[in-house]
């Protein structure tokens, strides 16, 4: 199948300028109407991945800095919701977001911490060096003060995603939640229509001002995998979405060791998506640790809204469009990029890759690790049926069991939520020809309410109807003639 994501990161607004939501959305909207007309076999994306950074934070010695972060919040959360709203016909399970390091929260940093007294004693100073080079350290290093912290306050650090975890869960309404403990922090958004998986990951475990290190939580990554091998996502595209880069300068330390990458190959992912850079890049990276030939395709996002001092030299602000055909596994990126000088009012025109001199780049998917077993989306689906009819979600079960109507006990279940519905023209819709005593009764009810004369004689004349001697089935023919010979 072919298909689009939008992949949108690092959306934090410069503050001093802020570009209007209104403004935002609908520049985005108009330049993916524009890149379809440029390009006409590019799809209008079905799906969005949000690679992090959804504000831009606050000092924590900021004036009024929990109000500041709420409005930010706030107003990520609103953008989020319209995008929803405009793009993807109000479904906010086709937005998948996921925590950047200007997520986490400062001010709960600093108030789960405390000053560590630098010792006058040598051998003092030196455990105290060894104790912040250790791994999971709780000591943190403040060039700006030229002082050691030490994280005191556990839980109170762990809260340092708490702006993120409400909006997170105010955007999905409470269907997915955000947990605080790290080693659950991951997410996975699977799409039946285009045999899609994403997992989403925080490579902000043990992240802050004072550690800017990328880091995911190796429970919960290895959670994660075990789950991408699930056979329930056998012969999909499996991909993963995290925040930060994986290499950097000398003189930088805010990158993602590139190692875990590697698992997630062993695991089946054929495409990683990440912002943090601001910069529109690709790149495929080899399975290393055996002889399969397998890889795995890295694409990054622009930053959407940073300000002109948050931008890398001679990059503007953009965004992706990815261009997906999971089934001869090949791809093209899009680069979009901001086209104008006024930072408030962007509009948007195509980039440019150097390695192609164009606005676009192609690219080869490594194919699933194990092909989908043959009756297996039937019985997922039929389960999920079930589960919807034990919630009284109607409406979701006749979702998961339109593709598999025409099978008998696909047909059960759903003959279930039609008369819960009580939808007469809907009934009549779904059910055209009725195959045994139970469709009989509730189709011929339904044309009794609903029904017009050519839907009633076709019921009439059906071979199933004109042969059945149920008692229930005559009395809803006799009926049915008495109405028509009115």
């Amino acid at each position: 199948m072919r298909f689009s994501i939008l992949h949108l990161s690092d959306l934090h607004r410069d503050l001093t300028d802020e570009i209007p939501n209104a403004w935002l959305i609908d520049s985005i909207e108009r330049d993916i109407e524009t890149l379809a007309n440029e390009q006409s076999s590019v799809a209008r994306p079905t799906l969005c991945v949000v690679s992090g950074d959804l504000v831009y934070g606050v000092r924590p010695n900021s004036p009024d800095a929990d109000a500041e972060l709420k409005r930010q919040n706030s107003q990520s959360l609103e953008f989020l919701v319209e995008l929803a709203d405009r793009l993807f016909c109000s479904n906010r399970d086709r937005v998948v977001i996921i925590p950047g390091n200007h997520d986490v929260a400062f001010n709960r940093v600093t108030s789960s911490s405390a000053l560590v007294p630098l010792p006058s004693d040598k051998a003092a100073k030196a455990d105290l060096v060894r104790e912040y080079f250790s791994a999971n350290t709780q000591l943190r290093w403040s060039w700006s003060d030229l002082a050691f912290y030490r994280i005191e306050d556990h839980d109170g650090y762990l809260q340092r995603f708490s702006y993120f975890r409400d909006l997170y869960e105010q955007f999905y309404q409470g269907s997915r939640i955000y947990p605080v403990a790290p080693d659950s922090q991951f997410d996975f958004f699977d799409f039946q229509v285009e045999k899609l998986s994403i997992v989403a990951l925080n490579s902000c475990h043990n992240n802050d001002p004072w550690r800017r290190a990328g880091q995911i939580n190796s429970t919960a990554l290895a959670n994660a995998c075990r789950q991408l091998r699930s056979p329930s996502r056998a012969g999909w595209l499996l991909a993963a979405t995290w925040h930060h880069n994986l290499v950097g300068g000398p003189s930088q330390d805010d990158y993602l060791d590139p190692e875990f990458l590697q698992l997630l190959i062993e695991s089946g992912v054929s495409l990683g998506l990440h912002g943090h850079q601001h910069r529109s890049d690709w790149f495929d990276e080899r399975y290393r640790l055996g002889p399969k030939a397998r890889k795995l395709t890295i694409v990054s996002a622009a930053t959407l809204c940073a300000g002109p001092t948050n931008l890398s030299p001679g990059t503007p602000r953009g965004y992706n469009v990815l261009e997906i055909d999971n089934e001869a596994w090949v791809g093209r990126l899009h680069q979009r990029q901001m086209v104008n000088l006024q930072f408030s009012m962007p509009a948007w025109g195509p980039g440019r890759f150097v390695d192609t001199n164009e606005s676009f780049v192609d690219f080869e998917l490594a194919p699933p690790v194990a092909s989908r077993p043959a009756g297996l989306d039937m019985k997922l689906a039929l389960e999920a049926a079930d589960s919807y009819l034990g919630r009284g979600e109607w409406e979701k079960a006749l979702a998961a069991l339109s593709e598999y109507w025409s099978e008998p006990l696909a047909r059960r279940m759903g003959l279930r939520a039609l008369e819960e519905l009580d939808d007469p023209g809907r009934t009549i819709n779904m059910l055209d020809t009725p195959s045994d005593v139970a469709e009989a009764v509730i189709l011929g009810s339904a044309l009794l309410i609903a029904g017009d004369t050519i839907s009633r004689k076709r019921f009439l004349e059906s071979p199933f109807i004109a042969r059945n001697t149920d008692a229930s089935v005559t009395e809803i023919v006799e009926k049915l003639t008495l109405r028509m010979t009115r």
